[in-house]
């Protein structure tokens, strides 16, 4: 086990100049280190944390390692001013948040437990996660000794990047936020992305594999699904480069098996027996399109080879509205028309064109218009009063019977259609492809990564045909499909974007 700590950090130095007076320290030196590698460390499993100053630890995570957590915090934070505090936390939501302080807001350095006691303590999770993928063997025994990464074209490329991005701020990473019913744009600090780099990649080159099948969406983490996606270029299976297939607009497309009246039927044991959960329009007279019409749309599948809510793992069930009949509201003109966009993976365009001509509001990448995207189908129903929703109000006056089903998802708990959706992903990615493949093609290398399955040219044809076959009986459309070829050229080409993005803001 390895710690990743500020390379200027010289605890024992801290420790001689400042002894720690409470009980149960003895020279638990590593503990200490631990507390401040959680806040390097917990962005490994979750890269949206780099976009708050504060990285939020939850005191389970603390207690199940260091029993006087609290003693050490306060070591930490009050004497040796190492780390610092928001003091925010609000039950069941937050936990408090920590930060460096700026002295070691710097590069990390490695450092090893020499503490057998707390090694064996910090195994106890390392031995969970195992047992999480027992069951995924056929995901799992690709992370072997052949699987590598170009540690120094990586360290080379990280540290031009760094150069040109620590200075910059039009080049830092950001994304927008919906926080309590107002946007805020958030960025993620070049010395954060760096140390998240440096240190994903270190683990990788060690064949120190984290490897966990939540109990939350079920989705299959590994080194490769947290690791930024360009850095992604320089990792290889047995010498050979890999090539990523990934689902187009994956969450809209998923999406689109809940407008399907058969999805919300569960498939009982017993022959014959069927549950029926829908979705209940408050009035449906009073909403546009609600002449269904056969011909507007094609089901590529038949209706017994459909994905069922009966197949997906789901927690909080008492969340889904149980209602009655909606055959002909369900299957209407708005919903081929959304779906129609979804399928031919002209969605986000067409959404994008209408923000425009609508809202006046223009996007200078797809990712933004994909943020636009995520905020009509993410952010909690009471959202829609707010200003910054016109996106939302438009979609909600375009497509009122799709905005309908997502909100009754939503209506009791905002983070269950996202959940559903990720649930929904990891059983056909999952159970489904990645399994078939494995009994089919058991020679060939497979690494999920959420919403796409990367392996090696031999094998990509098959994969993606696969993939095609098993999405289409489930969703009931084709998926659009794009590959990208892992290549250290494009971390060159990502450098070169960067350069040329700092001339035009110079």
């Amino acid at each position: 086990m390895r710690l990743y700590i500020p390379e200027n950090l010289d605890i024992d130095q801290i420790v001689y100049d400042y002894p720690p007076n409470f009980k149960k320290y003895k020279h638990k030196r590593d503990k200490l280190l631990y507390v401040i590698h959680l806040i390097n460390a917990l962005t490994l499993y979750n890269k949206d944390l780099m976009y708050d100053d504060f990285v939020s630890i939850s005191a389970k995570i603390l207690q199940d390692k260091i029993s006087n957590y609290k003693e050490y915090l306060n070591y930490l934070i009050n004497v040796a001013k190492i780390i610092e505090t928001d003091n925010q936390y609000f039950v069941g939501s937050k936990s408090k948040g920590f930060r460096l302080t700026e002295e070691y807001r710097c590069e990390v350095a490695i450092h090893s437990i020499s503490d057998q006691t707390f090694h064996r303590k910090l195994k106890v999770e390392r031995n969970n996660r195992a047992v999480s993928v027992k069951h995924l063997n056929y995901l799992t025994k690709w992370f072997d000794e052949k699987l590598e990464i170009d540690i120094d074209s990586v360290n080379k490329f990280l540290a031009e990047e760094y150069v040109l991005k620590k200075d910059n701020k039009s080049l830092w990473q950001s994304k927008k936020f919906n926080n309590y019913g107002k946007v805020e744009v958030k960025y993620k600090r070049p010395i954060d992305q760096l140390n998240h780099a440096k240190i994903s990649v270190e683990k990788l080159s060690r064949k120190d594999y984290y490897l966990l099948h939540d109990d939350n969406v079920y989705r299959f983490h590994s080194n490769l699904t947290n690791m930024r996606s360009v850095i992604r270029n320089a990792v290889t299976y047995d010498g050979q480069k890999l090539i990523s297939i990934d689902i187009k607009n994956s969450q809209p497309y998923l999406s689109t098996i809940l407008l399907s009246r058969s999805f919300w039927i569960e498939q009982k044991n017993e022959p014959n027996t069927q549950k029926e959960l829908s979705i209940r329009f408050d009035d449906p007279e009073n909403l546009p399109f609600s002449s269904f019409n056969s011909n507007n749309y094609k089901v590529d599948s038949k209706i017994d080879d459909r994905l069922s809510i009966s197949h997906i793992k789901v927690h909080d069930t008492d969340s889904y509205i149980m209602l009655g009949d909606i055959d002909k509201t369900l299957m209407n003109n708005e919903f081929s028309q959304y779906i129609n966009l979804v399928v031919s993976g002209t969605l986000y365009e067409f959404l994008e064109q209408q923000f425009s001509l609508r809202l006046g509001e223009t996007f200078s990448n797809r990712k933004e218009v994909k943020t636009a995207v995520f905020q009509v189908l993410f952010t909690d129903n009471r959202f829609l009063g707010q200003e910054d929703a016109k996106p939302k109000k438009m979609f909600k006056e375009m497509f009122p019977y799709v905005y309908e089903v997502f909100r009754q998802i939503k209506s009791k708990d905002k983070s269950l259609l996202p959940r559903l959706l990720q649930s929904i992903e990891s059983y056909l990615m999952i159970n489904v492809i990645a399994k078939r493949i494995s009994i089919e093609y058991p020679d060939a290398p497979i690494f999920t990564i959420h919403d796409s399955i990367s392996t090696t040219a031999e094998y990509v044809d098959i994969v993606e045909a696969i993939m095609t076959e098993e999405l289409t009986k489930a969703i009931g459309h084709a998926p659009k499909l794009a590959r990208e070829e892992w290549c250290k050229s494009n971390m060159v080409k990502h450098l070169e974007t960067l350069k040329e993005k700092a001339k035009v803001v110079a």
